[in-house]
């Protein structure tokens, strides 16, 4: 994994600034911001059993991000380029999903948001969330179409996200 390379690429400072925001700005939002006219719908702390789905959705999200990594192995990169010496990873957590990690960080950043606020905000976190990975896995998909002819075949075979 090129770290430097990463640091440059767009994709992964826009994924470390959705995480930054989300990760402040889910415990402190419903408890520090007056929001106005939005402030009924987001500015609460959701009852216990609520947000202790968000706990079950961080799990799941976690190990769905565990699974993707693991099943990449010496082929993850926080980037969208693959690695030059990579290959094609269509086994494990690749055989069911295309993009099992990004699938699994909008269930955990959605999960986290829940946990530590209210579903509304949670909407609006996991909505942001899944249209940013979604942008970023098209990306992806660019490269993976030039750089293996047979990602098309297997881009037709398997679902690009859980959600």
């Amino acid at each position: 994994m090129d770290l430097h390379k990463a640091i440059r690429d767009p994709w992964v400072r826009g994924q470390l600034g959705l995480v930054l925001l989300i990760g402040l700005g889910a415990p402190l939002v419903p408890r520090h911001l007056n929001l106005g006219v939005a402030d009924f719908l987001l500015n609460r702390v959701d009852p216990t059993w609520i947000r202790s789905i968000g706990g079950g959705l961080m799990a799941a999200g976690a190990l769905l991000m565990i699974w993707g990594a693991r099943s990449l192995g010496r082929n993850l990169t926080p980037g969208t380029e693959p690695l030059p010496q990579g290959v094609l990873v269509t086994a494990g957590a690749y055989a069911h999903f295309r993009h099992p990690i990004y699938a699994g960080a909008v269930l955990l950043l959605t999960g986290y948001t829940l946990a530590w606020s209210n579903w509304t905000l949670a909407l609006v976190a996991g909505t942001a969330a899944l249209q940013f990975f979604k942008a970023k896995a098209r990306r992806e998909e660019e490269w993976l179409t030039q750089r293996f002819a047979d990602f098309e075949a297997y881009r037709q075979r398997v679902h690009r996200l859980v959600l």
